[in-house]
């Protein structure tokens, strides 16, 4: 009886951790619901269906391309605005439970949701740009670049996820991207104290 008392717990501790690592839980979707509103609960599940179950088996591309669309939807708004700081990484949940967010809050959903699709998070990079206006104001910014491959050569290897572009292009299609500042992904690099308290944010799923 102690052995299949053991065996018992052990695989509900394992099986209770499987599910807290899922991406969007029923028991995200309650919190949302609770804390926000069933709009908030609305795009969670929205977020489950259409995007991680629905492109599951589809290519590389089609991922990119409909996470792109679809958490471009997502209404823009400064942190200041929303957090009352001047900068500030929400996380996904933040970030899609509000229903709205600045360009680094499109980019990091951006990246969790191609990640948990099993993209391979070596070749995401949040980017820092200089982004120029369609007033020719150079305004900093930051998009997700997806690396066709794994030292890309030029431009033309590099696909740029942007919250002000419904479409993903190649950066050298992208002349209004001026400058490319920094590239980075804690997951497979260095990580800064802002991209550590994201993961912590993240592995809370904080709302």
């Amino acid at each position: 009886m102690k052995i299949i008392a053991y065996l018992f717990i052990t695989f509900f501790l394992f099986f209770s951790t499987v599910l807290s690592a899922e991406l969007i839980t029923k028991e995200l979707l309650t919190k949302a619901e609770n804390k926000y509103n069933i709009f908030s609960k609305n795009r969670f599940i929205a977020v489950k269906e259409e995007l991680l179950n629905d492109l599951k088996n589809e290519s590389d591309i089609k991922k990119l391309n409909t996470v792109n669309s679809w958490v471009n939807y997502i209404k823009y708004k400064s942190d200041k605005k929303v957090y009352g700081v001047s900068d500030y990484w929400a996380t996904l949940y933040e970030f899609v439970g509000k229903g709205m967010g600045d360009c680094e809050d499109y980019t990091i959903a951006k990246y969790y949701i191609l990640k948990e699709l099993g993209i391979d998070p070596r070749r995401l990079k949040f980017t820092y740009v200089i982004y120029k206006s369609r007033r020719g104001k150079n305004i900093s910014h930051m998009v997700l670049a997806y690396l066709k491959v794994a030292k890309p050569k030029s431009k033309k290897d590099i696909l740029i996820l942007d919250n002000n572009n419904r479409l993903v292009l190649p950066a050298s299609k992208r002349p209004d991207l001026v400058k490319v500042i920094k590239m980075m992904n804690g997951d497979t690099g260095a990580k800064s104290k802002k991209w550590k308290k994201l993961e912590t944010g993240m592995k809370r799923k904080k709302l």
